[in-house]
């Protein structure tokens, strides 16, 4: 059964507004780790995934070797906090940003392999999302993730979350796309483009029909604000679709 959960840092409000909000809208909650992760305040919460978002600065193609080197541990403690909250998994990305290092596929794989041990062992999936060429240089083609993860073969540890904001944003036309891909997905986060709030309008269930099985999780996420009236709306149009 697919989750219905929102990114916290999403909803509008102070965090005591948002996480009021999401308890009195019984929504589960995507949270990001950006540091000094306030593990305690989570707990009472159903969370669905942690996202490692300090991967914006720290990620494994960055030109710059210390902030190469600053993005393993990073995901690491990503991957403590998600066991610590029983949490089944975290949202990565390859990287971020147009100062890149070279041969970007390797040096993806060379990352995310080398913390298959400490995934398996907490019992956390890495998911990998692709992001748009509005924001990353390389790897942004989905199947290029899906490639990534084909040959870092550990299906039970890496997957892919799909953003309907960055793919609209590479020029993806959103119904064509749901329609003939045929591998797993982990996630479907909801954004309309350039990180506006995703539309009401959005035929999410059938999206979720054409997939070969529905994702663990749906959670809008976006940077540009929403209104609670706006997203009370939202989460009642996705739950219909959910369970219609």
């Amino acid at each position: 059964m697919t989750i219905l959960a929102y990114t916290e840092n999403s909803i509008p409000g102070t965090l005591s507004e948002r996480l009021q909000l999401a308890a009195r809208e019984n929504l589960a909650l995507e949270v990001g780790n950006e540091g000094n992760f306030p593990l305690e305040l989570y707990r009472e919460y159903q969370i669905v995934s942690v996202i490692a978002y300090r991967m914006h600065d720290f990620h494994p193609i960055h030109s710059d070797r210390i902030r190469r080197d600053q993005a393993f541990p990073h995901v690491r403690e990503t991957i403590e906090i998600a066991a610590k909250l029983n949490v089944p998994r975290i949202v990565t990305v390859c990287g971020f940003g147009y100062e890149l290092a070279d041969r970007p596929f390797e040096r993806c794989w060379d990352f995310f392999s080398s913390l298959t041990p400490q995934a398996k062992a907490a019992g956390v999936k890495i998911t990998i999302e692709p992001l748009s060429p509005l924001r990353v240089g390389v790897m942004t083609d989905p199947e290029e993730i899906a490639r990534l993860i084909d040959m870092l073969n550990e299906p039970n540890v890496f997957s892919i979350v799909l953003d309907t904001g960055h793919l609209v944003d590479s020029g993806i036309e959103l119904n064509t796309f749901f329609a003939n891909w045929k591998r797993p997905v982990e996630e479907i986060q909801l954004k309309g483009p350039r990180s506006s709030p995703p539309s009401p309008t959005m035929p999410v269930k059938q999206w979720l029909e054409a997939l070969p099985q529905p994702p663990a999780v749906i959670s809008p996420e976006h940077r540009q604000p929403t209104t609670v009236e706006e997203l009370v709306h939202l989460v009642g149009v996705l739950r219909n679709q959910l369970l219609g």
